[in-house]
């Protein structure tokens, strides 16, 4: 028996997913309706199984298995997606997961796929070879692209027992931002402690400051504390200028 994370933001699609799976005797830890809750949920239950629905509002699909993969590189993530969706598909693999499930759902496919990633011995470098044949992608500068620049996810949190630290990376999106927000929050209490580190990012979208700067009025205005750091100095000196007054007033900057 399989303990299963069902992730998608149709509840229909949840439902019928979670029968199937139910059906064939795994056991639903928990459901996620966008790709925040979902790590949350992940980190929460470290499921042996993760349905990934790719067409999601908010943080993707594909950002939601990166975001996963960094901190848990032995998940199990099976995509749900449609024929027609052929590059996502492949994208996905890339990005490491380990199987996928072609729309329409049926429990004949479902019982084999996750039969089959459940016994699988597993060889990401094999794995990663294939899915850039299929997609003719084999070269070495493709494959520092890849690794530089589109699976690195938007953001990583991190917890301890002093304080929630937020890494933050130049693919942040106002949209993923959002995400970010609502992730955010299912760490912090009362007198929250929160670190941003911006690292060397400095090319983040006006509307992803302002949601970062909002988010740092509102713990403050609770009670809680927010320090931010940052290696470029063009990036602290601007916010400021721009008008993120809160974001201004934590960040320092850091040399290397």
């Amino acid at each position: 028996m399989a303990r299963v994370l069902i992730v998608d933001d149709s509840a229909f699609a949840r439902k019928s997913l979670i029968e199937i799976i139910q059906g064939l005797g795994h056991k639903i830890v928990a459901e996620a309706a966008n790709g925040a809750q979902a790590f949350v949920e992940y980190v929460k239950h470290k499921p042996d199984i993760v349905t990934m629905d790719m067409t999601m509002e908010g943080i993707s699909g594909a950002e939601t298995i990166s975001k996963i993969i960094a901190g848990y590189p032995d998940a199990r993530i099976i995509v749900i997606s449609a024929i027609e969706e052929r590059q996502v598909i492949l994208d996905s693999l890339e990005r490491g997961a380990r199987h996928f499930i072609i729309k329409p759902i049926t429990v004949s496919k479902v019982a084999q796929v996750v039969g089959h990633v459940l016994n699988q011995n597993f060889d990401y470098p094999k794995h990663l070879e294939m899915v850039r044949r299929l997609k003719g992608t084999t070269g070495t500068e493709e494959r520092l692209k890849t690794i530089g620049d589109v699976h690195w996810p938007p953001y990583q949190i991190f917890r301890d027992d002093k304080m929630v630290q937020v890494a933050i990376y130049p693919t942040l999106s106002p949209v993923s931002c959002q995400s970010l927000l609502i992730e955010v929050q299912e760490y912090l209490e009362e007198e929250a402690r929160l670190l941003l580190n911006f690292g060397p990012t400095a090319s983040l979208k006006p509307e992803a400051l302002a949601a970062l700067d909002q988010l740092v009025q509102t713990i403050e205005n609770k009670g809680g504390t927010v320090r931010a750091i940052s290696y470029d100095l063009n990036f602290t000196e601007s916010l400021a200028e721009q008008g993120y007054a809160y974001l201004a007033n934590v960040v320092r900057l850091f040399s290397r």
